[in-house]
């Protein structure tokens, strides 16, 4: 039995050890996956911090070439909302792919500036398919193309925020579905756009 109590022991004293060197192993392991890591991210931190203050530098690392602003329905969309807008004689501009921060800031009270910075931040890049504006360079109305690969992917969050902000701006925010402006639609920007009766009806 002494014997039996002694065998047992020593395999359990060899398995420990044998635990204890896999655990260390593995610690070892995941503490030079971790110095990876962070070695990886200096790197990308020290590649960002290049990026930022010279951008030239890192064009020229690779390749460029031109692409088309719109697909074919947007184009189409355009020349219908520039020939809309050359009729109302007020002055208006159509711009195409505006970005949000370009026309649009966020307002807080002194004690909400941090959330004021963070809304800020989440909309101003989300882009304006179309953007007019009057002849004193105020926006007048945002108008979105729902095409037919609009709805992949997160669009309808993007959406959303758009909606929001033109919403508490004041903004008209005029959603275009696939098959173009609808008759509704064409109206609500006669008016806003103060294109005469006459015109609208041709």
């Amino acid at each position: 039995m002494i014997e039996f109590f002694f065998q047992f022991n020593t395999i359990m004293i060899f398995v420990m050890i044998g635990l204890f060197i896999a655990l260390s192993a593995l610690m070892s392991g995941l503490k030079a996956q971790r110095d990876m890591a962070r070695r990886e991210c200096e790197r990308l931190s020290q590649e960002l911090s290049k990026a930022k203050s010279a951008g030239g530098e890192l064009a020229q690392k690779v390749g460029w070439r031109k692409k088309r602003l719109m697909n074919k329905p947007e184009f189409a969309l355009y020349r219908e909302l520039h020939g809309l807008v050359g009729q109302s004689g007020a002055g208006h501009r159509l711009f195409a792919q505006v970005a949000f921060g370009a026309f649009l800031e966020a307002t807080a009270r002194a004690d909400l500036e941090e959330i004021k910075s963070a809304a800020f931040y989440a909309v101003q890049r989300k882009v304006a398919d179309f953007l007019i504006i009057d002849r004193y360079g105020q926006p007048v109305a945002v108008i979105e193309y729902q095409g037919s690969g609009h709805f992949l992917g997160n669009a309808h969050d993007r959406d959303h925020a758009k909606r929001i902000v033109c919403k508490f701006s004041g903004l008209p925010y005029i959603e275009v579905p696939a098959s173009g402006l609808t008759h509704g639609q064409r109206g609500d920007l006669h008016r806003l756009l103060g294109i005469p009766t006459q015109l609208a009806a041709e």
